[in-house]
């Protein structure tokens, strides 16, 4: 019994790092390339190494709390929408404050930038609740109905 707990532990772990280093590898690239085209666009050549160790930290604890928010199954018991809401909570404060670090929020009184950003949020949240709402609830019935059948064909 203490020894399948272990191994239980283990696979669990593996799979939580496997997940890890997967999800920082595929943020960080891929802000690493959106900020690449935008230093090509707006006219720089070059990236400086601490605004790619700002993008980096920016990318852990994104990992971080997608993985406390979505992988903990104590909060995923919770539903969708409580993972989804906590993670916003936990991600945006940071994410505003590293976007003051590298000089994209500088200012308070620059609202165009304000507006996007906070459109983008609101969009994403509403989308990803719409999508539970509509979709999921959807594929669940059908799911159920599935099951159903097949308890009365056996």
């Amino acid at each position: 019994m203490v020894k399948n707990d272990k191994m239980d532990n283990n696979i669990r772990i593996k799979e939580f790092l496997a997940f890890f280093r997967n999800g920082m590898a595929f943020t960080f690239s891929w802000l690493v390339i959106c900020t690449m085209i935008v230093s090509l666009l707006s006219g720089q050549e070059s990236v400086s190494v601490a605004l790619l160790l700002k993008i980096f930290a920016l990318c852990l604890w994104g990992v971080i709390t997608f993985a406390f928010c979505f992988k903990n199954r104590r909060i995923q018991k919770k539903g969708f929408i409580f993972s989804l809401t906590l993670f916003y909570i936990l991600f945006i404060p940071v994410e505003i404050a590293m976007f003051y670090f590298m000089g994209i929020f500088d200012s308070k009184g620059n609202m165009t930038f304000w507006i996007i950003f906070g459109g983008v949020v609101a969009v994403l949240y509403l989308t990803s609740v719409l999508i539970d709402v509509l979709v999921m609830k959807k594929n669940g019935k059908i799911y159920t109905e599935k099951m159903n059948e097949y308890v009365m064909r056996r």
